[in-house]
Order: C-alpha cells, then sequence, then structure tokens
C-alpha cells in the first residue's frame, strides 16, 4: 500500500511539472499575442492615412484618364466637323481652308518648328555670334577713335617739340612761273628752316603741298603751319627723286604763284 502512493505521488509531481511546464507556454504565447494587438492597435491612424493616400491617387489617375479620353472624343468631334466643313466648301467650289484658318495653320507649322531643341540651339548661337560681333564693332571702333585721338596728339606734341633749324626742306616750283622756288625758297629760310635743293617740278599743280618722307609727318606739319599750307601728303618718288637729303619738300603750286611778284 505504501509502496502504491509513492509511486502515485511520483506521477503526481511529474504531471505538476509538465501542468507548469505548458501553463508558462500558454502565457508567454498568450503575452506575445497581446503585444502583436496592442501595436495593431497603435498603428491604424497610420493604416488608414497609407489607405487615403492610395485612394487619393487612384481617384488623381482616373480623373486624369477620364480628362485625356474626353479630349481625345472632342479633338474626334472637331475632325469630323473640319472635314465635314472642307467638304460642303470644296462643293461650293471654294477652298477648303479659309484665310483665317491659313494664317493659323502656318503659324501652328512655325510654332512647332521653332519648338525644335536643334534649331533653337542654332538661333541662340546666331544671337550669340551677332550680339558678340555689334559688340566686337562697338569696342574697336571706340578703341580705333581713341588710337587715332591719342596718335595725333603725338604727332603735335612732337611737331612741338622740332626746332626749323633741324628741318631741311627742299623746294620745288610746280608752276610755270620763273624762279617761283628760289623766292619760295628765301620765304622758307626766313621761317627758320634750313633750305636744301632748290629746283623745279616736272609736274604741274594746281595748290601748294607739302610733301613728307616715311615717318616725317611731325616736321612735315610744322613747315605746312609756319608756310600756311592746308595740303599735306607722303612724298612721291618724282619729288623725293630732286629733293635730295631732304625730308620734307615744299612743292609751290599755281595758289602761292603771286609770291614771285
Amino acid at each position: 500500500m505504501l509502496h502504491t502512493i509513492e509511486r502515485i505521488g511520483s506521477f503526481a509531481g511529474l504531471a505538476s511539472f509538465l501542468g507548469l511546464g505548458i501553463f508558462a507556454l500558454l502565457l508567454f504565447a498568450h503575452g506575445r499575442d497581446i503585444r502583436r494587438l496592442r501595436d495593431w492597435a497603435g498603428a491604424a491612424p497610420e493604416r488608414e492615412a497609407d489607405r487615403l493616400e492610395q485612394t487619393q491617387t487612384i481617384a488623381a489617375q482616373r480623373a486624369e484618364e477620364l480628362r485625356e479620353l474626353e479630349e481625345q472624343r472632342t479633338a474626334e468631334h472637331e475632325a469630323i466637323e473640319q472635314r465635314e466643313h472642307r467638304r460642303q466648301r470644296r462643293e461650293e467650289g471654294l477652298p477648303e481652308l479659309t484665310r483665317g484658318e491659313q494664317i493659323r495653320q502656318r503659324l501652328s507649322g512655325f510654332g512647332e518648328t521653332l519648338s525644335r531643341p536643334a534649331l533653337l540651339v542654332a538661333l541662340f548661337l546666331v544671337f550669340v555670334l551677332v550680339v558678340g560681333g555689334v559688340a566686337y564693332a562697338v569696342l574697336n571702333n571706340g578703341s580705333g577713335e581713341s588710337k587715332g585721338a591719342d596718335h595725333k596728339a603725338d604727332q603735335a606734341a612732337a611737331a612741338a617739340k622740332i626746332k626749323p633749324g633741324e628741318i631741311e626742306v627742299a623746294v620745288l616750283n610746280g608752276t610755270s612761273v620763273p624762279g617761283l622756288a628760289a623766292t619760295y625758297g628765301a620765304k622758307v629760310e626766313k621761317k627758320g628752316f634750313e633750305l636744301g635743293a632748290v629746283t623745279n617740278s616736272s609736274s604741274s599743280y594746281e595748290k601748294s603741298v607739302v610733301m613728307f618722307k616715311h615717318g616725317r609727318e611731325p616736321e612735315a606739319k610744322k613747315v605746312a603751319k609756319d608756310l600756311s599750307i592746308s595740303k599735306l601728303e607722303p612724298m612721291s618718288n618724282e619729288v623725293a627723286q630732286v629733293s635730295g637729303e631732304a625730308n620734307v619738300s615744299v612743292v609751290v603750286g599755281e595758289d602761292n604763284a603771286s609770291a614771285a611778284n
């Protein structure tokens, strides 16, 4: 009897241990389910926002599809009306398109042409080149005028520094009046210039002129100013051959023929 009780007690203890283990597992599973339920309940506003966003996106897509479908129907209806209108005009012996429609069609074609990327790039390049050319011309013109003014100022300053005795002047008679070169030569010496060759020119001159060799324009300007001669030009080969070493030559023309009297 005692042995039987001991065996029953052992089985009861084992059963209790197993029961406690199963109870612990059930308790753990229950706690996990409760946490999942709490997480799901906490995420309910986010799910509602997602559903609302999806609904709005679908509604917007549907509205866009309906708008495109309506535009297609409108375009088809307008095309049918245009074809019918053109057919009626042909039957009446009139051009298919009215003047206004022709203008609108040309403007539409021109707008489509301008919308091409390659053409837009080409037009932009042409615009840049034109603007750059205009700017370059304006700047060069301004700088050229400035350089010209500076050059004239430099020549005037150089002429002011030159002394008459440092300039050798040849005198040529460019008229048929005899002795005019010698008479005018005396006038040149009176002004303080060094008198060079005094001779006749093989060509006739209506107006008196002061000629100069390359780089001697300042000296020539001083001579022309002191002798009241307005015409000034580079020395010709003909005059250079008879002017000797003189860098400036005065060719007396018919306007100064009275100097011989």
